[in-house]
């Protein structure tokens, strides 16, 4: 019986010098590479960051302490300069709440949680400070499904903790698209 096509080593001469792989190996990469020569000469970009219409922004509310607060900083202090009051701002990005939930959605038969849904909860809204509103408020839900395992409570705190860092992130760049689509009026500017 003969060994898969993969598996067969590369007889070519030239390949004498190479690791040892395998012919479709070198025919994969050989493929990868001009995938992607044609996809840059067809137009194909990466969205990157498209500019925001302001430069200054004010964020305010009652969560600014919150680690949500803390991730929308992080995404947009690069790209516009966060000031300390709605007066020196040319928007004002109010973060009403950001809120965590765990449900339960599956048990075990002796009553032990199996499943949990993580969700979050964030309510924002945009306006000049002298109070036009750019965005409405506005609330986005996150959701991702988690197992648990009782004997590996402490791993699962962990992941669990994770996850809610991975929805802050996602939704941080809801609300930095959300930016981007925004048009100030022009005694804003």
């Amino acid at each position: 019986m003969r060994p898969p096509a993969a598996a067969m080593p590369c007889t070519a001469p030239e390949a004498v010098a190479l690791p040892r792989r395998s012919c479709l190996g070198l025919l994969g990469q050989a493929a990868l590479g001009l995938g992607a020569w044609s996809l840059g000469g067809c137009g194909f970009k990466l969205r990157g960051a498209t500019a925001l219409t302001f430069s200054r922004l004010f964020l305010a509310g009652p969560t600014l302490n919150s680690s949500m607060a803390q991730e929308l900083r992080r995404q947009l202090g690069g790209r516009v300069q966060l000031v300390d009051t709605a007066a020196q701002a040319q928007v004002v990005l109010r973060l009403e709440g950001a809120q965590r939930e765990k449900v339960v959605t599956g048990l075990t038969a002796t009553g032990l949680v199996r499943e949990l849904v993580l969700r979050l909860r964030v309510r924002f809204s945009l306006a000049t400070p002298q109070g036009r509103m750019l965005i409405d408020t506005t609330d986005l839900v996150l959701q991702r499904d988690m197992a648990t395992n009782e004997s590996a409570a402490l791993a699962k705190a962990r992941e669990e903790e994770e996850i809610f860092r991975v929805l802050e992130r996602d939704v941080a760049l809801q609300i930095t698209r959300r930016l981007e689509a925004v048009v100030l009026p022009p005694a804003a500017t």
